[in-house]
């Protein structure tokens, strides 16, 4: 019992933290015509976050040759950041993509090692700053369409020579593999072979427990923590995982699909982001549970491969991944490399099928929830903005929505004259509720909260009016905003 005394003592203390953090990150916009990012020095080294998220920034429409620039501290000289556009291939990289006819700046960049800030500023090609505003995070990487995401289960010495072959093959197609360890990997040259691959690029380690058992575990704790300490200390992780001295596992692959109450805890313990199960048909991401501060667990879209819930259907697997591509979701393919077949032709035909697509992200497992881990936690950040200036801080104000028309974002600020429990909410033109955007007490000052066109499910919504509100104690505030697909 003494795992179940220890995971109540975390879980009490991740609620004084989560309550702590009312909000961990912050954006001032418009001063100096510069966006800040900052982020709470705790959360940048309890998760790292360099993984690049991508920051929407407002241009001035009909500009053209803009530039983007960043740094990490006040006082560091600015860097031109790499340019990029729709007709290129590229993830998870710092970068900029400017769309002069949306008036939009697509900026991802990731949180370094030099501090918990971003600076970013945009240049005319006169080198003269241009007026800017943060507008909020693009739901995926460079505002892409869809994700594919891929995992390779049971990665131990005695499959070892499959998963090399295996990681090669995914890699040849540009797509990122999260490899589940198995840490007892028996042979130990086995470890000099993982390490090999994730130096190769597009592969990510993901803890598989230690001797991949069932449940009830005989060694919780050892299963669960100590695996993911077996990768820290026999592997240097990818860049995505590192900040400083610190590295990070961010998922945990469920040994047989099997799960309880104490291991999803001891997930929470070892700070993992997500659990991957094994079943089928999960097409996006999973709901973030504020009391365990993770998400909860997953599956997978589908498998590719002779097992359980495996398929050599080429013609299935495709038109999975091309009803996922449509709907805008996240397609996770999975695979056991000791059965799939690599002499048949339905593993390269589907590979081919979804690789190298310029309007889809592709990344690991682990680093697409580390992306979603800002968007998702606290949907609500302080932004502190210049825009403000004009309006009176004395009265309570309600802001037009910004973009508007909106597609598939768009941001609602308002001011409180004084400390006041508001609630937000987001209604159709019948009057019928179609998001809770928020509901607590908030502090005198310019706040501001972004919707992404989902109701109370999770899913997106149609095409059309919407009406907005904003309530506190003594007034009822609300504005019309149109979403445009």
């Amino acid at each position: 019992m003494k795992y179940c005394l220890n995971i109540t003592i975390f879980i009490l203390c991740q609620l004084v933290y989560a309550n702590q953090q009312s909000s961990f990150l912050s954006v001032s916009s418009g001063i100096r015509n510069e966006t800040v990012i900052s982020l709470d020095s705790q959360t940048h080294i309890d998760y790292g976050l360099s993984y690049p998220i991508t920051y929407e920034i407002n241009i001035p429409l009909e500009s053209a040759s803009l530039r983007s620039y960043l740094k990490f501290q006040e006082n560091q000289d600015w860097s031109l950041m790499e340019e990029k556009t729709e007709n290129d291939f590229f993830n998870g990289i710092d970068v900029v993509r400017f769309d002069y006819e949306e008036g939009i700046a697509y900026v991802s960049v990731g949180f370094s090692d030099d501090s918990d800030s971003i600076f970013i500023k945009i240049t005319d090609d006169n080198n003269d700053t241009v007026d800017t505003y943060y507008l909020g995070m693009s739901k995926y990487y460079d505002n892409r369409d869809a994700v594919v995401t891929s995992t390779a289960d049971d990665w131990a010495g005695w499959v070892n020579e499959k998963f090399v072959q295996t990681c090669q093959i995914f890699r040849s197609y540009n797509l990122w593999l999260s490899c589940a360890i198995v840490t007892n990997v028996g042979d130990p040259n086995t470890w000099v072979d993982i390490q090999t691959q994730i130096d190769l690029g597009y592969i990510e380690p993901v803890s598989h427990s230690r001797s991949h058992p069932y449940v009830p575990y005989a060694d919780l704790e050892g299963e669960v923590l100590g695996s993911k300490q077996d990768l820290i200390d026999n592997l240097i992780m990818p860049e995505h995982n590192r900040y400083g001295e610190h590295e990070y596992v961010y998922a945990w692959v469920a040994p047989y699909g099997e799960y309880d109450v104490g291991i999803d805890s001891m997930v929470s313990m070892g700070k993992y982001l997500v659990s991957r199960m094994y079943y089928g048909n999960d097409h996006h991401f999973s709901s973030w549970d504020q009391e365990l501060f993770k998400y909860d667990p997953i599956g997978v879209s589908t498998e590719a491969g002779p097992l359980w819930l495996g398929t050599t259907d080429t013609i299935y697997l495709n038109n999975t991944f091309n009803d996922v591509l449509a709907s805008g979701g996240v397609y996770h393919v999975m695979c056991h490399p000791n059965v799939i077949e690599w002499d048949q032709d339905y593993p390269w035909a589907h590979l081919e099928h979804i690789s190298n697509r310029k309007n889809v992200w592709y990344a690991g497992f682990g680093h697409l929830y580390a992306y979603h881990f800002l968007q998702s936690t606290y949907p609500e950040i302080i932004l502190n903005t210049d825009k403000s200036d004009n309006i009176n801080l004395d009265v309570f104000n309600l802001c037009s929505n910004y973009p508007n028309p909106f597609n598939p974002a768009t941001t609602i600020s308002y001011n409180i004259p004084k400390s006041s429990y508001i609630k937000i909410d987001i209604y159709n033109p019948m009057g019928g509720m179609v998001r809770h955007l928020y509901s607590g007490q908030r502090d005198q000052g310019y706040h501001s909260i972004m919707w992404n066109s989902k109701d109370n499910y999770g899913k997106p919504v149609s095409a059309g009016l919407y009406f907005y509100s904003i309530r506190s104690d003594n007034h009822i505030l609300s504005g019309k905003m149109l979403l445009v697909k």
